[in-house]
Protein backbone atom coordinates (compact mmCIF):
# COMPACT_ATOMS: atom_id res chain seq x y z
CA UNK A 1 0.00 0.00 0.00
CA UNK A 2 1.14 3.39 -0.99
CA UNK A 3 1.24 6.71 0.87
CA UNK A 4 -1.22 7.86 -1.21
CA UNK A 5 -3.44 4.90 -0.58
CA UNK A 6 -3.56 5.95 3.11
CA UNK A 7 -6.44 6.92 4.60
CA UNK A 8 -5.59 10.51 6.70
CA UNK A 9 -6.83 8.42 9.96
CA UNK A 10 -4.09 5.88 9.38
CA UNK A 11 -1.42 8.04 8.10
CA UNK A 12 1.16 8.98 10.47
CA UNK A 13 0.31 13.37 9.75
CA UNK A 14 3.31 14.68 10.88
CA UNK A 15 5.41 17.98 8.72
CA UNK A 16 6.54 15.78 5.97
CA UNK A 17 2.77 14.34 5.21
CA UNK A 18 1.30 17.00 5.75
CA UNK A 19 3.85 19.65 3.02
CA UNK A 20 4.00 15.65 1.12
CA UNK A 21 7.88 16.89 1.00
CA UNK A 22 8.71 13.96 -0.33
CA UNK A 23 6.45 14.65 -3.36
CA UNK A 24 7.50 18.48 -3.53
CA UNK A 25 11.60 18.04 -3.70
CA UNK A 26 11.68 14.75 -5.84
CA UNK A 27 10.29 17.51 -8.65
CA UNK A 28 13.29 19.49 -8.50
CA UNK A 29 15.75 17.77 -11.44
CA UNK A 30 18.69 19.22 -12.83
CA UNK A 31 18.68 18.59 -16.83
CA UNK A 32 22.67 19.60 -16.52
CA UNK A 33 25.25 18.53 -14.18
CA UNK A 34 26.26 22.14 -13.50
CA UNK A 35 26.07 22.20 -9.70
CA UNK A 36 24.93 26.29 -9.99
CA UNK A 37 21.99 24.88 -11.97
CA UNK A 38 20.33 23.69 -8.58
CA UNK A 39 19.93 27.09 -7.79
CA UNK A 40 18.48 28.36 -10.66
CA UNK A 41 16.02 25.31 -10.43
CA UNK A 42 15.08 26.17 -6.29
CA UNK A 43 14.73 30.15 -7.67
CA UNK A 44 12.34 29.64 -10.39
CA UNK A 45 10.62 26.63 -8.33
CA UNK A 46 9.61 29.18 -5.03
CA UNK A 47 8.40 31.89 -7.35
CA UNK A 48 5.84 29.25 -9.00
CA UNK A 49 4.55 28.44 -5.85
CA UNK A 50 3.78 32.02 -4.61
CA UNK A 51 2.27 32.53 -8.42
CA UNK A 52 0.05 29.78 -7.23
CA UNK A 53 -0.47 31.29 -3.75
CA UNK A 54 -1.14 34.88 -6.05
CA UNK A 55 -3.40 32.77 -7.94
CA UNK A 56 -5.54 31.50 -5.44
CA UNK A 57 -5.94 34.80 -2.98
CA UNK A 58 -6.80 36.40 -6.65
CA UNK A 59 -9.59 34.27 -6.44
CA UNK A 60 -11.23 34.98 -3.38
CA UNK A 61 -10.53 38.93 -3.77
CA UNK A 62 -12.58 39.73 -6.59
CA UNK A 63 -15.18 37.37 -4.91
CA UNK A 64 -14.58 39.53 -1.63
CA UNK A 65 -15.02 42.95 -3.60
CA UNK A 66 -18.08 41.24 -5.65
CA UNK A 67 -19.17 41.27 -1.97
CA UNK A 68 -18.57 44.40 -1.18
CA UNK A 69 -16.15 43.21 1.77
CA UNK A 70 -13.60 45.60 1.56
CA UNK A 71 -11.84 45.37 4.11
CA UNK A 72 -10.98 41.39 4.15
CA UNK A 73 -10.49 42.50 0.16
CA UNK A 74 -7.97 45.12 1.33
CA UNK A 75 -6.18 43.00 3.54
CA UNK A 76 -6.14 40.11 1.10
CA UNK A 77 -4.56 42.56 -1.38
CA UNK A 78 -1.93 43.81 0.99
CA UNK A 79 -0.57 39.94 1.41
CA UNK A 80 -0.28 39.81 -2.63
CA UNK A 81 2.12 43.04 -2.68
CA UNK A 82 3.81 41.31 0.31
CA UNK A 83 4.55 38.01 -1.78
CA UNK A 84 5.63 40.95 -5.09
CA UNK A 85 8.20 42.40 -2.40
CA UNK A 86 9.63 38.72 -1.34
CA UNK A 87 9.56 37.23 -4.76
CA UNK A 88 11.45 40.53 -6.46
CA UNK A 89 14.31 39.52 -3.37
CA UNK A 90 14.55 36.54 -5.30
CA UNK A 91 16.69 37.81 -8.55
CA UNK A 92 19.57 39.34 -5.80
CA UNK A 93 20.03 35.32 -4.42
CA UNK A 94 19.94 34.23 -8.43
CA UNK A 95 22.56 36.86 -9.38
CA UNK A 96 24.75 35.39 -6.47
CA UNK A 97 25.31 32.87 -9.52
CA UNK A 98 27.94 34.62 -11.83
CA UNK A 99 27.07 35.15 -15.13
CA UNK A 100 30.57 32.65 -16.19
CA UNK A 101 28.63 29.86 -14.11
CA UNK A 102 25.79 30.75 -16.19
CA UNK A 103 27.01 30.54 -19.30
CA UNK A 104 28.29 27.05 -18.92
CA UNK A 105 24.97 25.61 -18.35
CA UNK A 106 22.60 27.69 -20.07
CA UNK A 107 23.52 26.30 -23.81
CA UNK A 108 21.96 23.03 -22.20
CA UNK A 109 18.31 24.56 -20.84
CA UNK A 110 16.36 23.01 -24.33
CA UNK A 111 14.45 26.81 -24.60
CA UNK A 112 13.26 26.97 -21.27
CA UNK A 113 11.98 30.33 -20.06
CA UNK A 114 10.66 32.11 -17.39
CA UNK A 115 8.63 34.20 -20.20
CA UNK A 116 6.93 30.48 -20.62
CA UNK A 117 5.25 30.60 -17.25
CA UNK A 118 1.70 30.38 -17.45
CA UNK A 119 0.91 30.98 -13.61
CA UNK A 120 2.53 34.40 -14.23
CA UNK A 121 0.58 35.02 -17.18
CA UNK A 122 -2.52 34.05 -15.51
CA UNK A 123 -1.51 36.59 -12.50
CA UNK A 124 -2.04 39.10 -14.84
CA UNK A 125 -4.94 37.90 -16.99
CA UNK A 126 -6.63 37.91 -13.00
CA UNK A 127 -5.44 41.44 -12.46
CA UNK A 128 -6.57 42.49 -15.91
CA UNK A 129 -3.32 43.48 -17.63
CA UNK A 130 -4.77 42.63 -21.21
CA UNK A 131 -7.39 45.17 -20.38
CA UNK A 132 -4.68 48.01 -20.36
CA UNK A 133 -1.72 46.89 -21.86
CA UNK A 134 -2.71 46.81 -25.74
CA UNK A 135 -3.44 44.41 -28.72
CA UNK A 136 0.13 43.21 -28.75
CA UNK A 137 -0.31 41.82 -25.28
CA UNK A 138 -3.43 40.09 -25.98
CA UNK A 139 -2.14 38.50 -29.10
CA UNK A 140 0.72 37.76 -27.36
CA UNK A 141 -1.36 35.92 -24.41
CA UNK A 142 -3.81 34.35 -27.03
CA UNK A 143 -1.02 32.85 -29.25
CA UNK A 144 1.20 31.07 -26.41
CA UNK A 145 -1.91 30.44 -24.04
CA UNK A 146 -5.64 30.20 -26.28
CA UNK A 147 -8.47 30.81 -23.86
CA UNK A 148 -6.67 32.35 -20.87
CA UNK A 149 -8.33 35.48 -21.36
CA UNK A 150 -11.72 34.15 -21.60
CA UNK A 151 -11.55 31.45 -18.59
CA UNK A 152 -11.13 34.80 -16.48
CA UNK A 153 -13.59 37.41 -17.84
CA UNK A 154 -13.71 38.56 -14.03
CA UNK A 155 -10.75 40.78 -13.30
CA UNK A 156 -8.95 42.32 -10.32
CA UNK A 157 -9.27 45.40 -11.93
CA UNK A 158 -12.96 45.38 -13.16
CA UNK A 159 -14.12 44.29 -9.46
CA UNK A 160 -12.28 47.28 -8.16
CA UNK A 161 -13.73 49.92 -10.29
CA UNK A 162 -16.98 48.50 -9.60
CA UNK A 163 -16.61 48.80 -6.27
CA UNK A 164 -16.24 52.41 -6.51
CA UNK A 165 -19.21 52.74 -8.99
CA UNK A 166 -21.49 50.79 -6.12
CA UNK A 167 -20.30 53.58 -3.78
CA UNK A 168 -20.39 56.31 -6.12
CA UNK A 169 -17.43 57.86 -5.97
CA UNK A 170 -14.82 58.63 -8.09
CA UNK A 171 -10.43 58.21 -7.16
CA UNK A 172 -10.18 61.96 -6.56
CA UNK A 173 -13.29 61.81 -4.14
CA UNK A 174 -12.08 59.33 -2.04
CA UNK A 175 -8.68 60.87 -1.93
CA UNK A 176 -9.53 64.22 -0.98
CA UNK A 177 -12.39 62.87 1.70
CA UNK A 178 -9.80 60.02 2.57
CA UNK A 179 -10.32 59.97 6.39
CA UNK A 180 -14.20 59.49 6.29
CA UNK A 181 -13.88 57.67 2.83
CA UNK A 182 -11.11 55.03 4.23
CA UNK A 183 -12.28 51.83 2.59
CA UNK A 184 -11.92 53.05 -0.31
CA UNK A 185 -9.09 54.92 0.46
CA UNK A 186 -7.43 51.64 1.43
CA UNK A 187 -8.05 49.61 -1.03
CA UNK A 188 -6.77 51.99 -3.63
CA UNK A 189 -3.70 52.72 -1.72
CA UNK A 190 -3.24 48.56 -1.46
CA UNK A 191 -3.98 48.19 -5.63
CA UNK A 192 -1.39 50.96 -6.39
CA UNK A 193 1.58 49.13 -4.10
CA UNK A 194 0.75 46.08 -6.33
CA UNK A 195 1.16 47.78 -9.12
CA UNK A 196 4.15 48.97 -7.75
CA UNK A 197 5.61 45.75 -6.70
CA UNK A 198 5.35 44.27 -10.21
CA UNK A 199 6.51 47.57 -12.04
CA UNK A 200 10.06 47.13 -9.59
CA UNK A 201 9.51 42.99 -9.64
CA UNK A 202 10.07 43.72 -13.99
CA UNK A 203 13.04 46.15 -13.46
CA UNK A 204 14.88 44.23 -11.50
CA UNK A 205 14.20 41.19 -13.67
CA UNK A 206 15.16 43.27 -16.49
CA UNK A 207 18.68 44.38 -14.42
CA UNK A 208 19.32 40.42 -13.67
CA UNK A 209 19.17 39.37 -17.00
CA UNK A 210 21.16 41.91 -17.99
CA UNK A 211 24.36 41.06 -15.42
CA UNK A 212 23.86 37.08 -16.68
CA UNK A 213 23.35 37.20 -20.65
CA UNK A 214 23.91 41.12 -21.44
CA UNK A 215 21.38 43.24 -23.35
CA UNK A 216 21.69 42.31 -26.80
CA UNK A 217 21.72 38.26 -26.22
CA UNK A 218 18.89 36.28 -27.53
CA UNK A 219 16.92 35.06 -24.16
CA UNK A 220 16.40 31.10 -23.93
CA UNK A 221 12.79 31.74 -24.73
CA UNK A 222 14.43 33.02 -28.12
CA UNK A 223 13.51 36.76 -27.97
CA UNK A 224 15.83 39.73 -27.75
CA UNK A 225 15.77 41.97 -24.84
CA UNK A 226 14.36 44.91 -26.54
CA UNK A 227 12.09 42.75 -28.23
CA UNK A 228 10.28 41.45 -25.28
CA UNK A 229 11.61 42.51 -21.67
CA UNK A 230 11.45 46.09 -22.52
CA UNK A 231 8.29 46.64 -23.92
CA UNK A 232 7.15 45.06 -20.02
CA UNK A 233 8.49 47.92 -18.40
CA UNK A 234 5.08 50.28 -19.37
CA UNK A 235 2.70 47.61 -18.43
CA UNK A 236 0.36 48.78 -15.71
CA UNK A 237 -2.81 47.35 -14.56
CA UNK A 238 -4.16 50.63 -13.03
CA UNK A 239 -2.87 53.45 -15.00
CA UNK A 240 -6.25 55.64 -13.31
CA UNK A 241 -4.00 55.39 -9.84
CA UNK A 242 -1.16 56.75 -11.46
CA UNK A 243 -3.34 59.78 -13.62
CA UNK A 244 -4.56 61.08 -11.16
CA UNK A 245 -2.47 62.09 -8.83
CA UNK A 246 -1.38 64.63 -11.42
CA UNK A 247 -4.88 66.23 -10.78
CA UNK A 248 -4.00 66.65 -6.80
CA UNK A 249 -0.71 68.11 -7.42
CA UNK A 250 -2.38 70.71 -9.74
CA UNK A 251 -5.35 70.91 -7.35
CA UNK A 252 -2.61 71.81 -4.47
CA UNK A 253 -0.93 74.56 -7.10
CA UNK A 254 1.70 72.38 -8.58
CA UNK A 255 2.77 72.51 -12.31
CA UNK A 256 1.78 69.51 -14.37
CA UNK A 257 2.59 68.70 -17.69
CA UNK A 258 -0.33 68.31 -20.41
CA UNK A 259 -0.97 64.57 -21.40
CA UNK A 260 0.07 63.86 -24.15
CA UNK A 261 -2.12 62.90 -26.86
Amino acid sequence: MTEDDQSTDEAQFDYIYHLRLDHLLSTMRQVTPHPEEHLFVTVHHVLELWFKQIIFDLERIIALLDADDLAQATWLMGRIAEILKLAEAHWTVLETMSAADFAEFRGQLTGASGMQSRQFRQVEVMIGLHETAGDDYVRRTERLWPGLIGAHPRTLRGAFFEAFARHDATLLDVYRDRWRRHDLFRLAETAFEIDRRFQSWRQNHILMVRRQIGIRAKGTGGTYFRDYLATTTGYVFFPELFEFRNELTADAGGEVMAADD
